[in-house]
């Protein structure tokens, strides 16, 4: 893939693959976002102590927010980082998230079976055919009250943090960071083609662990097409975000109102956003 300033802002961690500072994406007036503000990312669970000492020494990491739910965070807990502030805000219910299945790379400390068998079980419910799934998963993520009131929160914590860098994180850090980080630089006035190409380039980062259990499920069940609904799951597509946006087009009109009226994020929250976060 061609290096974008996306995947130049990718934080080179040992156990954290899918871990970026926004700094440096452009918006349309010609500011920029501040480097070690805003970092998206994946589950925490697998950090070392050198990937805390990193995120907190040479980002300034000073909150963090948790998008997973309450057994996500029972199952793997974030580290307890001193001095950082680790907020619970939880974007999908636990029915949802019970088949979104976002593996984090986990390969090294657990056995093979452990990492794909409930993806596994889940894209044998699928037919092979996982777009349906995905789909309705995206418009949860666009519609549902539950998410909208949750991104909301998502926004009022960013304004109320100190100085210090906010890091974001889900599981592997794709759909629900995904969506979450898609609304942050639209409210920032990123153009549309970064706000994509920042959602795609997590491929760059998940493809090689998603194929690896792919292939893995392909060795243990000789199903060619259950191995590639399981990689398909892993990963994202263009066509996710994309599908996102219509839906919060054909609710609001623009994203710009869809901010407003669904995420309540109001001219004044958009203004003091852009003072905090972007350059002068």
């Amino acid at each position: 893939m061609k290096e974008t300033m996306s995947s130049i802002g990718r934080i080179p961690l040992e156990k954290l693959p899918n871990t970026r500072d926004l700094g440096g994406l452009k918006t349309t007036d010609g500011r920029s976002i501040l480097p070690n503000r805003l970092i998206r990312s994946g589950a925490l669970f697998g950090a070392t102590d050198n990937d805390i000492k990193i995120l907190t020494e040479q980002y300034g990491l000073g909150t963090v927010i948790d998008f997973r739910t309450d057994t996500e965070r029972r199952q793997k807990p974030d580290p307890e980082i001193p001095g950082v502030i680790n907020i619970f805000n939880p974007i999908l219910d636990e029915k949802t998230v019970g088949i979104t299945f976002e593996e984090e790379e986990r390969r090294e400390r657990e056995e093979p079976k452990e990492i794909f068998a409930g993806i596994m079980d889940h894209a044998v419910t699928l037919g092979g055919k996982p777009e349906q799934y995905i789909k309705k998963l995206y418009e949860d993520l666009a519609l549902s009250d539950f998410a909208a009131r949750q991104y909301g929160r998502f926004f009022d914590l960013l304004l109320e943090a100190d100085e210090r860098a906010v890091l974001w994180h889900c599981s592997a850090g794709k759909d629900r960071v995904g969506i979450g980080t898609a609304l942050l630089l639209s409210a920032l006035s990123v153009d549309r083609d970064t706000v994509i190409n920042d959602f795609v380039v997590t491929n760059t980062y998940v493809t090689d662990g998603a194929e690896k259990i792919s292939l893995l499920v392909k060795e243990k069940t000789g199903d060619h097409t259950l191995a590639e609904c399981v990689r398909v799951l892993l990963t994202v597509s263009e066509d996710y975000i994309l599908h996102a946006f219509s839906a919060m087009e054909k609710c609001s009109g623009t994203i710009d109102a869809y901010l407003t009226e669904r995420i309540g994020l109001s001219t004044d929250k958009k203004h003091r956003l852009r003072r905090k976060f972007l350059t002068e």
